[in-house]
């Protein structure tokens, strides 16, 4: 065997491994999914002539072939022609690919059969009558779940004639099919520019007159260059079109040069089909419009410091910032209400600090994840559940945590205090996360792009702005003999105060159902149970004699065990059953950038609403504006389309395309005019602020 030959073989082990890794071991009975011919175009040949020849492969079902660029994997066919003195071969003229994608590997190649054209020049110096053999060594690699090398000793014994050599009827519809399947030259300009991780080839108006919303395809002739696996994306440009490639990744991957060669392929909506042979320049063009999300780093830290403050009227922080107006309205000092303050701020800040800290790890390992992710895992859900149920009952006066240590000394208790106002400040942190405040975005979006060190400010800018309020209220006297005199009412109120927490535990078993459906949530409501029994026990023993007081401890104990197990079988994110198609007044179809770029290619206005069932902000807009019947009535007037993204739990696609808009969560409006021109709306939406945007489509 040749060494040509041992190198396909060694690549047809690797690509088996590659492709089919759970059938390795498995037996692969003989198979021979090619069959190969050489066909000539004329029954003889005449000297001074193009005879062209013609390498037929007839492929099995369910197998393919390779391109001259086989893409992400994969070897092209060869021929290596051994002929007359006096002939020599030219190269083949490869129809038009198809594209094959399997595990996240992408292919150019053919399926079922393929005609691979040589032209052979035939010497003018040639004795009339003689016969010339044609001898071609074709050596191929055919793929399915398996890869196979493949090769055929061919030839043909055609003879010499003076007359015009006439064509063979046999293979003439052959060859007329065959020269359907080149591709055309390319009538019209094309360029390109790389951007990021992409290239964006730009197709003038006459490349795509006629045809009827196009699907278009780009395969390059050069390897290396574009990521054969990742959907293309079509934007429209004026007349023209944007047809958006994902380079290559990985050692081998390389950028284009001034020229980017390949074929072009725009197939209409009626299935007709129009291949080019495109040789596209290097050009300065701008990436299709879309907001400027750079923000200079001061702006960003005052945002995140706004956004911060503003977190305080969110719903899901408000119920646990007033626990801690109570203890402002009591009896204690200047100097507690001080160190209770401070250590608040210290709970909030430095929670935000983790937070922040995580991401930045996280996203040095190249994670997409954003604001709020952790609530995209049911574990950390139905924990945060327990712990919200657990305050409502202990609010309620089934248990009251903490009045044990009472007895510990009076130099202790402004300890306790503060380690009350620190774990308050944790608490707040870990129950802002699901909302996002108005100029949140725009400085989480900077924080995900920003060195590290400017990264954790921005964070801890937000931290800052959410613990202000509250501590400026410990630290300045003032303010806090502005709330009510201590009294009755403080025991009323902070019984009260428990609703809003069984509210916000309510809406996490919603968001809990929403990720692993209804009977993987079944657990965690069971395990609701055994908070609910762990704190009436320690309640009814906490004061009992030692005996009873550690057996009561230890059913708690036991009640909080079992908890957490069942916590834990709700199942990781992301295995629950899928969402069922949105009822929305608005009548979302699921978000996907094909989709959104089919839209901009129709001229269609679009609506992107990305959300998640964990984002109270992204609830209320929705309730109480995209459900409006204005904004309803405005939307099938204009014939918008409504998209919606589900981030409930991870979905690597929306990261991206939030990262695309400079947002690490959401929710994130987006309003498209026809042109494909996107328009970001506020994270707080108004019935004005939508119809407003509208009216300028």
């Amino acid at each position: 065997m040749t060494l040509r030959g041992v190198l396909r073989v060694l690549f047809a082990v690797a690509a088996c491994g590659l492709i089919a890794p759970a059938q390795a071991a498995a037996p692969v009975e003989p198979l021979d999914p090619v069959k190969a011919k050489l066909v000539p175009e004329l029954r003889a040949i005449a000297p001074g002539t193009i005879l062209w020849v013609d390498l037929h492969l007839e492929i099995a079902p369910g197998w393919h072939t390779y391109w001259r660029n086989p893409g992400d994997s994969g070897l092209p066919t060869e021929i290596a022609w051994t002929l007359p003195t006096g002939f020599s071969a030219g190269d083949i003229k490869w129809p038009v690919p198809e594209r094959f994608v399997a595990s996240g590997i992408g292919n150019y190649g053919y399926s079922r059969a393929v005609d691979l054209m040589v032209p052979i020049a035939v010497p003018q110096q040639f004795e009339p009558g003689a016969e010339a053999r044609l001898e071609a060594n074709a050596s191929w690699l055919v793929c399915a779940e398996i890869c196979i090398p493949g090769e055929a000793k061919l030839s043909l014994l055609l003879p010499v004639s003076v007359a015009p050599a006439t064509p063979d009827p046999d293979a003439t519809a052959l060859f007329s099919a065959a020269r359907n399947r080149q591709p055309r030259p390319a009538g019209f300009p094309a360029g390109f520019a790389v951007a990021g991780k992409e290239i964006r080839l730009s197709l003038p108006a006459a490349a795509v007159a006629g045809v009827d919303r196009p699907t278009v395809t780009f395969f390059p002739t050069d390897a290396n260059l574009v990521d054969a696996a990742a959907e293309p994306k079509t934007e429209r440009r004026g007349d023209g079109l944007d047809l958006v490639l994902t380079l290559a990744k990985g050692p081998a991957a390389t950028l284009p040069g001034d020229k980017l060669a390949g074929v072009l392929v725009m197939r209409a909506a009626d299935g007709a089909e129009r291949a080019y042979s495109i040789e596209a320049t290097r050009s300065a063009a701008a990436p299709p419009a879309e907001p400027d999300t750079a923000l200079p780093w001061w702006q960003a830290l005052l945002f995140a410091l706004l956004g911060g403050i503003a977190l305080n009227l969110m719903p899901c922080v408000f119920p646990v910032l007033s626990l801690k107006l109570v203890g402002l309205a009591s009896r204690g000092s200047e100097h507690e209400h001080r160190q209770q303050g401070i250590a608040y701020a210290a709970g909030v800040i430095l929670s935000f600090a983790a937070l922040g800290g995580v991401l930045l790890v996280l996203r040095a390992g190249g994670a997409a994840i954003g604001w709020g992710f952790q609530l995209q895992s049911p574990l950390v859900v139905g924990l945060l559940a327990y712990l919200l149920f657990a305050m409502g009952l202990s609010l309620s006066g089934v248990a009251e945590f903490g009045a044990g240590f009472a007895g510990i000394g009076s130099r202790f208790a402004g300890r306790e205090g503060a380690f009350g106002a620190f774990a308050t400040g944790v608490l707040a942190t870990v129950v802002a996360t699901p909302c996002t405040a108005p100029f949140m975005g725009a400085a989480l979006g900077f924080a995900l792009i920003a060195p590290a060190p400017l990264a954790l400010a921005i964070f801890i800018a937000l931290g800052v702005g959410l613990a202000a309020p509250l501590a400026l209220a410990s630290l300045v006297p003032a303010i806090a003999r502005l709330l009510p005199r201590p009294g009755p009412w403080m025991g009323v109120f902070k019984q009260a105060l428990a609703f809003p927490l069984y509210g916000t535990v309510a809406w996490l078993i919603w968001v809990l159902i929403q990720e692993v459906g209804p009977e993987g949530a079944l657990p965690a409501l069971f395990g609701l149970v055994f908070v609910g029994f762990a704190v009436w026990i320690y309640g009814l023993t906490r004061l009992s004699a030692p005996a009873a007081r550690r057996l009561g401890a230890g059913l708690a104990l036991a009640g909080i065990a079992a908890a957490l197990i069942v916590a834990a079988t709700a199942g990781p994110a992301g295995a629950g059953a899928p969402r069922a198609p949105s009822r929305d007044a608005l009548g979302y179809e699921p978000f996907s950038a094909a989709r959104l770029a089919a839209l901009a290619s129709e001229r269609r206005p679009a609506f992107v609403n990305l959300t998640a069932a964990w984002c109270i902000t992204c609830l209320i807009n929705e309730r109480a504006t995209l459900d409006n019947a204005a904004v309803r009535r405005a939307f099938d007037e204009r014939r918008i389309v409504a998209l919606k993204g589900d981030w409930t739990r991870q979905d690597p696609e929306i990261s991206a395309f939030l990262q695309k808009f400079g947002r690490s969560g959401v929710p994130l409006y987006l309003l498209y005019d026809g042109s494909g021109t996107p328009v970001v709306l506020p994270q707080i939406l108004t019935e004005a602020t939508i119809l407003s945007a509208i009216d300028k489509l």
